[in-house]
């Protein structure tokens, strides 16, 4: 009988063990990562010959503009009018897409709880632009409104931001807020860490501060200019709108920028090198 019992109970005991190897573990505290269709279809994007044309484009019109203004900004040494646009484009390699995460609306009124799943919302795929005469830039690709596909958003001169974006991994996703072009990293214990100087400014000087307390600042900075408040009616920049409220036919010049952005329009793509762009896309300052 003794014999009998001992060897149930260690049945009953291997079988708990079993099932517990076979539930599915918790969900990790991370917001949802492209899915392996989105990336397949990204690449086809990148690869599309039109993609290139654009990029070609892009590239033609930044060296020229690095002809006139200097490599430094100034000028470039010779008479006004007489610099010669480039006719053809260096060469360039498009890297694999990585995510763009941004604040989620959601997060900043408080409605979600202060988790990485809530706070970021996935905006973007966006790829390094490598050309043979060492220019850096980043093509940007947003979701269309349903299914695994994608389409051409941007193209965003320098490397600064997709440097950042290809620093997340799974277990510590970098993100955007975008108002302010402030980059963080959030990590799996919950923190949020700054990695540029805007959000080292936003974060008050801090190293670190908790995703609860993150989440408190940025509702006093954005809680009255969510779309449909005063403030997003009036037209002021700087209102907060997600990737899918974003217009996606206008583009407005960030205040002391000058990198060149192509945005994406209806009728193609056009360029635009008189001024950047932050990827939060907002209404035009009104003068008062």
């Amino acid at each position: 009988m003794h014999r009998t019992t001992t060897r149930a109970a260690t049945l009953l005991a291997a079988a708990a063990a079993t099932l517990c190897a076979a539930a599915p573990a918790p969900a990790a505290d991370r917001p949802p990562a492209p899915a392996a269709a989105d990336y397949t279809a990204a690449q086809q994007v990148l690869r599309s010959g039109r993609l290139h044309d654009t990029v070609s484009r892009f590239l033609t019109a930044a060296e020229h503009r690095t002809q006139v203004t200097g490599a430094d900004g100034g000028t470039a040494g010779t008479r006004h009018g007489l610099v010669q646009a480039p006719t053809t484009a260096p060469g360039f390699d498009l890297k694999k897409p990585v995510p763009l995460y941004e604040l989620a609306p959601e997060f900043v009124t408080g409605k979600t709880k202060p988790t990485a799943a809530s706070a970021l919302r996935l905006s973007y795929l966006i790829s390094r632009v490598s050309a043979a005469d060492g220019h850096q830039a980043a093509v940007l690709l947003a979701q269309k409104q349903s299914g695994h596909a994608w389409e051409l958003a941007g193209i965003r001169d320098g490397d600064a931001d997709i440097s950042t974006a290809e620093r997340g991994t799974e277990q510590a996703q970098t993100f955007m807020e975008p108002q302010i072009h402030a980059w963080y990293r959030v990590t799996g214990t919950g923190t949020v860490e700054p990695l540029n100087k805007e959000a080292g400014v936003a974060l008050q000087g801090k190293s670190q501060v908790s995703l609860k307390a993150y989440q408190q600042l940025v509702a006093k900075r954005y809680n009255d200019k969510l779309p449909g408040s005063a403030y997003d009616r009036k037209g002021l920049a700087g209102g907060y709108a997600s990737a899918e409220d974003r217009p996606a036919t206008t583009v407005a010049a960030a205040a002391g920028t000058s990198r060149p952005w192509v945005p994406a329009a209806s009728a193609g793509v056009t360029l635009s090198a008189a001024g950047g762009a932050l990827f939060h896309l907002r209404r035009r300052r009104r003068s008062a």
